[in-house]
């Protein structure tokens, strides 16, 4: 009985096959072909991103940032470069020229004792020079952070290991003068728009900014107690205030493939209109009071970058 069940089962599948020889025809998709051919791709480049360090000059923030750059650095598969989200220092927009002075050095201290791969800047609202009676000093507002950094532009693009990277300064005064918000100015759009036209629509893209574009850690930031948050606002200081329109625009380029950022010292990703959004927690943890600020630990994230313009994170937590 069993044996005719199983013969009568091969016959129908015969017979189905027969059928299906005598059909036309039909040239795959290329939706198909992607879903039954895995793509080949190949790695151009791995490369660290490290935010939100508010180094001081005080041992738990000097030893914290050391070890991060010696931790990063002594992976088995080690990053070719850095990629610094901004908020270097402890702070800047509110403290006296020879306080911003103090921090400053400290950091170039441990970067020229412990940083031996190439490092690029992005302005982060704690690095501008803010007080207001420092306006006629040449190094107010971003001047100083600029120099420190050794860039020429406080937005930019470059290329590096077949990829395009745009950095952008996203954090300006607010209309009355005072700091900040998150934005990008309309001189830095237009340039922004003629880069990404500029660029080879089959170069992928990476777009680092402090301030998130997209993050859903903003709606987490605050304090958690109902009765002081009654209604959920997400301020321009935690979010790009244009994030609308940014997302509109870098919709526009398929090779727009990630942007990066720091500022809410939060872990998460956004994936939208084939972008992904990724936000990458702190070096800081929570501001050196702790390791962790809410659920994320303080780290640094290792990006791989491949050929086909997919990416891929981990993140990296220790206790510094």
């Amino acid at each position: 009985m069993q044996l005719s069940v199983l013969t009568n089962s091969i016959m129908n599948r015969r017979d189905l096959l027969k059928a299906a020889s005598l059909l036309p025809f039909v040239g795959t998709t290329p939706d198909l072909v992607a879903q039954t051919t895995p793509a080949v791709r190949t790695r151009s480049v791995r490369m660290a991103y490290i935010g939100d360090t508010h180094i001081m000059p005080q041992r738990k923030p000097v030893n914290g940032v050391a070890e991060a750059f010696r931790h990063l650095q002594n992976q088995t598969d080690k990053p070719a470069f850095i990629l610094h989200g901004g908020d270097v220092i402890m702070d800047a927009l509110s403290r006296d020229k020879s306080a911003v002075q103090k921090q400053w050095d400290v950091w170039q201290e441990v970067v020229k004792a412990e940083c031996s791969l190439p490092l690029e800047y992005c302005i982060g609202n704690h690095d501008i020079w803010g007080v207001a009676d420092a306006k006629a000093d040449t190094r107010y507002g971003k001047a100083w952070a600029m120099e420190q950094f050794g860039i020429t532009k406080r937005y930019r693009s470059f290329d590096k290991n077949g990829w395009h990277f745009v950095v952008l300064d996203s954090v300006h005064p607010k209309p009355d003068g005072s700091w900040y918000t998150g934005i990008i100015d309309d001189e830095q759009l237009d340039w922004l728009k003629k880069d990404l036209q500029q660029t080879d629509p089959n170069t992928p893209v990476l777009v680092l900014s402090h301030i998130p574009i997209l993050s859903s850690t903003v709606l987490v930031f605050n304090d958690r107690n109902p009765a002081k948050h009654p209604d959920t606002q997400i301020l321009g200081s935690l979010l790009h205030a244009d994030s609308s329109s940014l997302v509109e625009l870098l919709h526009k380029f398929p090779n727009v493939k990630a942007a990066l950022s720091g500022h809410t010292h939060l872990l998460d990703r956004v994936d939208y209109n084939q972008v992904s959004y990724f936000c990458n927690g702190a070096i800081s943890g929570n501001w050196w009071n702790s390791d962790t600020y809410h659920e994320t630990k303080a780290g640094y994230a290792l990006f791989d970058l491949y050929t086909d313009g997919t990416i891929e994170r981990t993140y990296v937590a220790f206790n510094a």
